[in-house]
């Protein structure tokens, strides 16, 4: 919606109905207070004023403007232009100043400028608020994430594809659902699909829809979840379990921006913003021939990576406590937090299952806990750490997301191993100095403390 605020009636009329033919929304007043006060009510996109107005004039007007939502974009015009006047209404938050007479082709072009600057500005500033909201973490790793969140979100819809990788449980759906509310908010439809859990013979009619008598049982005909997503999200978790011949006809739409149901003879237009998931290595998945090549490519141009919460540091406690919360008031239970023993058991978990184990532990733990305890101990926890038959194989990141190399024999070797291993390649590289090996993995110095200490490690440092 677009406010003209302009005293001159046949200017104002004109004004307004330019704007109008051009395709924007608009309400006129003659009145800066008038204007003012309907904006606290039904707040505008933008405010075209005049400068020389009534009892308010119209910086007076855009300066309080400002203090109601600094969000609203604001242009001034005015008959008597001069330096000073310009310098003024830039200062008061004005986007533009422009003098009369007015060329109304070059005024619409400035408001659409203004108007798609502000857009981007929204859109920008919920994603960062959507992803700091629900993207829980401080660790680097989750800083990095949210960033790309910011940075895809702040891209028109529908936007390109984007693919979101991690070990099960990390929360790829959880980060696709933020960018889904980052770029629509409260608008545009959210469809979730598991790939993986979908029939073979079902998946094409599912997505793609079908026309009547397309097949035996097409009685009437059906959208699919693309048309379904119209105008929204369409999220495909777990993408790498699609046959072969649907991921080709997934590229044709992602390509063409357009669907053709089953037994269709015309193709129709969607825009949808389109996130996939995978938990496999989907390149390597592409080399073997179990997954397109040229799909690969078209999602893989923008990817979001999601660390195992074993790299995260000091995020599993963060985690850990808002899950508690929530779990503490849907159980009601009194339970706040943890004592220091079962702080540092969950930081030394390797949590295998990531995210989704924690959630899962610590609503057993808030179950367990005895009526009126407020804080879970270790052994409300049961037994958080890895078991000695767990592997890894290959060079390893811990906690933090700093690659350290070690020399692994073939097969793998137990994970505490691992990560003892890791640890002593840590201080060796930080001069045996708990502090500087503490930084290089990105933990804070009590929680390399208790993990050195939990292998039998006491360096002086």
């Amino acid at each position: 919606m677009i406010f003209v605020v302009e005293d001159d009636p046949t200017l104002l009329r004109m004004i307004g109905d330019y704007l109008a033919a051009s395709g924007h929304d608009v309400e006129r007043f003659a009145a800066a207070e008038v204007a003012l006060a309907t904006a606290k009510v039904s707040t505008p996109d933008l405010v075209l004023t005049d400068v020389q107005l009534g009892a308010m004039n119209g910086l007076e007007l855009v300066r309080q403007l400002g203090q109601l939502d600094p969000s609203i974009a604001r242009v001034v015009m005015t008959a008597h232009g001069s330096i000073q006047l310009a310098v003024e209404a830039m200062r008061a938050g004005a986007f533009e100043f422009v003098e009369k007479p007015l060329d109304l082709a070059r005024l619409v072009r400035l408001i659409d400028r203004a108007l798609a600057e502000r857009r981007s500005r929204r859109e920008l500033a919920w994603a960062r608020s959507a992803s700091r909201d629900t993207l829980v973490g401080r660790s680097p790793a989750m800083q990095q994430v949210r960033d790309r969140v910011a940075v895809l979100a702040s891209v028109p819809p529908p936007g390109p594809p984007v693919l979101v990788q991690g070990e099960t449980g990390v929360g790829k759906g959880l980060v696709a659902r933020a960018l889904h509310q980052a770029r629509f908010g409260d608008d545009g439809a959210w469809i979730e699909v598991n790939c993986a859990a979908l029939p073979a013979t079902l998946i094409e009619a599912e997505l793609f829809g079908y026309e009547r008598s397309a097949f035996t049982d097409a009685r009437t005909a059906k959208p699919g979840l693309f048309e379904a997503a119209h105008r929204g999200t369409l999220f495909l978790d777990e993408v790498g379990e699609l046959p072969l011949d649907v991921q080709a006809k997934l590229l044709k739409v992602l390509e063409s921006g357009s669907v053709r149901r089953l037994g269709a003879l015309r193709d129709r237009p969607v825009q949808v913003s389109v996130i996939a998931a995978s938990n496999v290595d989907l390149e390597r998945a592409s080399r073997e021939g179990r997954f397109r090549p040229d799909l690969f490519h078209r999602l893989a141009a923008f990817r979001l990576l999601l660390p195992p919460l074993r790299e995260r540091g000091d995020d599993v406690l963060e985690l850990a406590e808002a899950f508690v919360a929530q779990l503490a008031v849907s159980y009601r239970k009194q339970v706040r937090g943890f004592t220091e023993p079962a702080r540092q058991a969950l930081l030394a978990s390797s949590w295998p299952g990531n995210v989704r184990e924690l959630r899962f532990s610590m609503e057993r733990a808030v179950l367990s806990a005895s009526p009126g305890a407020e804080l879970l101990d270790v052994g409300d926890l049961g037994d958080p750490a890895p078991t000695s038959a767990s592997t890894l194989e290959g060079s390893a990141k811990v906690v933090g997301g700093q690659t350290i190399e070690v020399e692994l024999p073939e097969g793998g070797v137990p994970y505490d191993d691992l990560e003892k291993a890791i640890l002593l390649r840590a201080l060796a590289l930080g001069d045996q100095n708990v502090s500087k090996a503490a930084r290089l993995l990105h933990l804070s110095r009590d929680t390399l403390r208790y993990r050195l200490k939990r292998h039998g490690l006491d360096p002086v440092g």
